[in-house]
């Protein structure tokens, strides 16, 4: 496929080598040509969308909620166990006082 504007900018950013299997999975299982063309039109969509985002981008938001959440109802749930395998009384007032 001819490219009938130049692309004359460059961007550059960075992943952990788990993010770049990621990407290298979604490209192959999208068609993409290449991991720049896949790149390109995922960013370019994330910002022509930006006031309305698509089902999709919603859907990621949504499971990166969800997954902190979870982290932290099993972070909230760990620190309740300790207490209660700990020797921890719970201070209690006499009545009358």
């Amino acid at each position: 496929m001819p490219v009938f504007k130049p692309r004359n900018r460059l961007v550059n950013f960075r992943l952990s080598e788990e993010e770049f299997e990621k990407l290298r999975a979604s490209c192959s299982l999208y068609g993409a040509r290449s991991l720049s063309d896949f790149a390109r039109a995922a960013v370019m969509r994330s910002v022509s969308g930006a006031g309305n985002p698509s089902p999709e981008a919603m859907d990621h938001a949504m499971d990166r909620k969800v997954n902190d959440l979870e982290t932290r109802i099993g972070e909230l749930s760990r620190l309740v166990d300790a207490l209660r395998h700990s020797n921890f009384a719970p201070v209690t007032t006499a009545q009358g006082e």
